[in-house]
């Protein structure tokens, strides 16, 4: 009688150094909130307004503050707040990418071991020291985040494997372009070339009313301006992701009630935070539009020379793959720009994600892949043979 075949499921190798890169990214970024957060409170406990507050509500501050890096939302008197400071999660991708290094000479399975290493310690963290939020709401977060850079490691991985089968190659490559498109593009190219250019501008034009708001704060001294603006820093990609909403038309609300795009001014009052002066006060028309759409052909330029693949079906199939990569991580990047700072018509800020997937999808994605396919050798010699036939049959 023959042996019956057997199926094993082992964990792969290396997987305790994979949890460990998530439990240390998660605690550091805990530890970097909170001390900042410690620090703030000395340095700004001298002001009257901070006559009621003591030590122990800081430190629970510092886990409120840790929830909202990972997505969650802290309850205030019945009122639900939610405010990413989105440059803090970029570090923390970064920052597990580091440590996820250890795992370099096991398999690379091992490195999405980070993400429940780093799931559960924030929420252990974030229900140990919170003190207003709602430790639970931060999971997509804390899954998002660990998640990104361990598929950022195992991208990359790829890439040093010469030995590896054709369509790994293009898979590899389609992840590439994906981040070419995405945050080569946008983060890179667009946020350079487009998206900085714009907020430059806008902060530049809107420098005095940036000015008017941050004077009705009421920062009294340089340590409460330093505080101002640094919390605004850490909100830096979220300002990109609002541009970047601007320039594909779709817009964002800087309240329920009030669209901006360049075709629509909204015309309800801004809150009181100085970045917001920067916002425009006009709508220069729909001829914005021709920047992502020309950003999407200089990245098909690039695309075609730098990702080419040798089979035009290859090709498209990349081209595929970018895309759905672009789409996924600029939804995953405008919803980490919206927030909610308040009630009715604080209650929803920031991009229409849905609609500025769609147009960026459509603006750059569309242009780059179709440029790729239009410029492929087999793609030229098909047109070259139909043009030739064309001119031998009169």
């Amino acid at each position: 009688m023959a042996d019956r075949a057997t199926i094993r499921v082992a964990v792969p190798k290396g997987w305790a150094r994979g949890v460990l890169a998530g439990l240390e990214a998660a605690f550091a970024g805990w530890a970097l909130t909170t001390v900042l957060t410690m620090l703030a409170y000395l340095s700004l406990r001298s002001n009257t307004w901070m006559n009621d507050t003591t030590p122990r509500d800081a430190l629970g501050l510092g886990g409120d503050l840790w929830v909202a890096v990972v997505g969650g939302t802290s309850v205030v008197q019945g009122v639900h707040y939610r405010a990413i400071p989105t440059l803090v999660g970029v570090l923390l991708v970064v920052l597990l990418r580091l440590l996820l290094r250890t795992t370099a000479g096991f398999p690379r399975s091992s490195a999405l071991f980070a993400v429940p290493g780093f799931l559960f310690t924030s929420w252990f963290l974030s229900g140990a020291s919170g003190s207003h939020s709602q430790w639970w709401t931060g999971t997509v977060g804390a899954v998002l985040i660990p998640l990104v850079g361990s598929l950022w490691f195992i991208a990359s991985s790829f890439s040093r494997d010469s030995d590896a089968p054709a369509m790994q190659h293009w898979i590899s490559g389609g992840f590439k372009m994906g981040g070419l498109v995405s945050l080569g593009g946008l983060l890179a190219a667009a946020t350079v070339v487009a998206s900085s250019v714009a907020a430059v501008v806008a902060l530049v034009a809107g420098w005095d009313r940036m000015g008017g708001i941050q004077e009705l704060l009421g920062a009294s001294s340089g340590v409460d301006t330093a505080f101002i603006v640094g919390v605004q820093v850490c909100f830096a990609p979220t300002v990109v992701a609002w541009a970047g909403a601007w320039w594909s038309g779709a817009g964002f609300m800087t309240a329920t009630d009030s669209l901006h795009s360049p075709t629509v001014v909204g015309p309800g009052p801004i809150p009181p935070i100085p970045l917001l002066g920067a916002v425009a006060q006009t709508a220069p028309g729909n001829w914005v539009l021709l920047v992502p759409v020309a950003l999407g052909v200089v990245l098909g330029v690039v695309s075609s020379r730098v990702f080419r693949r040798s089979h035009v079906l290859h090709q498209c199939a990349q081209g595929v793959l970018a895309s759905c990569v672009f789409a996924l991580v600029v939804a995953l990047w405008m919803w980490s720009a919206t927030m909610s700072l308040g009630s009715v018509r604080l209650a929803s800020m920031g991009p229409r994600v849905g609609w500025v997937t769609l147009a960026l999808c459509l603006e750059v994605a569309l242009p780059a892949t179709l440029v790729a396919l239009a410029t492929h050798p087999t793609t030229r010699a098909l047109v070259g043979q139909g043009a030739g036939r064309v001119r031998s049959e009169g």
